[in-house]
């Protein structure tokens, strides 16, 4: 059954002073759209909504991550009061990296509570299917403002029910037609997943959802048990193959090989064995100990709650390494702990494009206004590289410019930062902001993320590869001595769209 998330801003369901039976406008309208529902019939979605909201700075809890992975649909309760909500906006970003860029747009439902300038709407938000509870004013000197269709706590007006109606019916219809999972390439990468014991069979599955669903491979293969007559032999030769070890620890050990520890221990211990042979440092245990323990009631006695030390209870199982990461947060906390962590030891990106797909690249030359005359030499450089440059526009109405420039983001392959007058700041801001590519609005990551030092040359700029994360930026080449940038140079943007010499 499909599930939809609200996201909403407490202030946009206060209920109206001196009114003992008024209801804010998120609760009336939650209310209103169940009850279409049941009109329309039993195959109805379920709505979750946050009732706590707990307070703006906080993190989310643990049943807010776990709600809007679970949702298939956002509706999006939007105001200028959501848009200043911090907390507003982390759900919408988390809605999306949980369901990648496919039909993301699809899945995201506004609901207009209050009118908001197109140019100041995430471009998440820009286009999507709109259900408005009010009406734009056509004086704009009115002092009455737009014409709301529920005000007070109550609906003054059929066309707050109409709007309802249309709602009900599109939710209901956007659950028959789901839209397809998103499917992500091969990294190439290898995990090792510790096999569980059984009271950890249920974090163990979505870990190693996650993991696949990213196109990491997962090993021990996690459709297989281990044969413990060669248990031994399995996880070595699984963890040969693997970059870092992920072992989850519950109360229980699991079935002991004969003559071995058991099967949690025995993992433990293998990987602590790679990690001491390591040539390069690099392999290190990842372990999660959920300090908040449920012991199941038992026909003796009730369900117990536990305290634990993720120190104390991996001490248990094996002897703490200096290397080890371990983690006592919930299992959604430790997911993305495990997802950031990845990306943080990834290795460098490295551009490997046939002659053909370089011909083809459009490669966006991200630039502030200062840098235009050194961008157009780039861009002119690139074309004789057989390359096609795309160019943000500066001349204009400002919607039309934030319009046109995010449009680039979303058609271009790869983009290039270039970075000679302007500040710092802004190109390290710009290269932050192309880390979510499907908050971007495109349906597949960029082929590579590039910064060019240009002139003026800087002791900044000298060291500007230490000043990227590799989640945002895969390649920076430093070009700050160059006046012209010489195409030669560029091959080592796209070494593919190099020109061979003349015989």
């Amino acid at each position: 059954m499909t599930q939809i998330f609200i996201s909403y801003s407490t202030d946009d369901n206060a209920s109206p002073p001196g009114s003992a039976d008024g209801k804010g406008f998120v609760t009336y309208l939650e209310e209103a759209i169940i009850y279409e529902f049941r009109d329309l019939g039993p195959d109805r979605p379920t709505i979750w909504r946050d009732t706590k909201r707990i307070e703006a700075g906080a993190q989310f809890l643990p049943e807010i991550e776990d709600a809007l992975k679970a949702s298939s649909i956002l509706v999006v309760v939007f105001s200028p009061n959501w848009l200043a909500s911090h907390y507003c906006r982390d759900e919408l970003a988390s809605f999306a990296r949980n369901c990648g860029p496919d039909g993301l747009r699809d899945r995201i439902v506004v609901v207009g509570k209050r009118f908001v300038d197109f140019d100041k709407r995430p471009p998440l938000l820009q286009g999507q299917r709109g259900f408005d509870f009010f009406k734009r004013n056509a004086d704009p000197n009115d002092i009455a403002g737009d014409i709301d269709f529920f005000g007070r706590g109550a609906s003054p007006d059929q066309r707050y029910f109409d709007q309802v109606k249309a709602l009900a019916s599109y939710l209901v219809k956007r659950q028959l037609t789901p839209p397809p999972a998103p499917i992500y390439a091969p990294t190439g990468r290898t995990i090792f997943v510790a096999k569980p014991a059984s009271d950890m069979r249920q974090g163990y599955d979505r870990v190693v959802s996650e993991l696949a669903g990213k196109g990491h491979t997962v090993l021990p293969d996690p459709a297989a048990e281990i044969p413990l007559e060669t248990a031994t032999d399995v996880i070595d030769a699984a963890l040969a193959k693997a970059e870092i070890s992920v072992h989850l620890l519950g109360e229980k050990a699991g079935e002991a090989p004969e003559d071995q520890p058991p099967m949690v221990k025995l993992q433990l211990q293998r990987a602590a064995k790679k990690a001491a042979e390591d040539g390069t440092a690099k392999f290190h245990r990842l372990v999660w100990a959920p300090s908040a323990w449920t012991i199941p009631a038992t026909a003796k006695q009730e369900a117990t709650e536990l305290a634990r030390h993720p120190c104390d209870v991996l001490a248990k199982f094996d002897a703490q390494l200096a290397s080890d990461k371990i983690e006592g947060d919930s299992l959604s906390r430790f997911v993305d702990f495990l997802n950031q962590h990845l990306l943080l030891i990834a290795p460098p990106k490295t551009v490997t494009l046939s002659a053909s797909d370089a011909a083809d690249m459009r490669l966006f030359v991200y630039h502030s206004a200062e840098d235009s005359a050194y961008a157009l030499n780039l861009a002119q450089a690139l074309q004789q590289r057989k390359l096609e440059p795309l160019l943000p526009a500066f001349d204009g109405p400002e919607a039309d410019i934030k319009s046109f420039n995010s449009k680039q983001l979303v058609d271009c392959d790869g983009v290039i930062l270039c970075w000679a007058a302007a500040s710092e700041v802004w190109v390290r801001a710009q290269a932050s902001g192309l880390r979510n590519w499907s908050a971007l609005g495109r349906s597949q990551q960029f082929r590579y993320r590039a910064v060019v030092a240009a002139p003026p040359p800087g002791v900044r700029k000298k060291s500007a590869k230490m000043l990227f994360s590799r989640q945002d930026i895969d390649l920076v080449v430093d070009l700050s001595d160059k006046d012209v940038p010489p195409p030669e140079l560029l091959d080592m943007l796209v070494p593919a769209a190099a020109v061979p010499s003349a015989p």
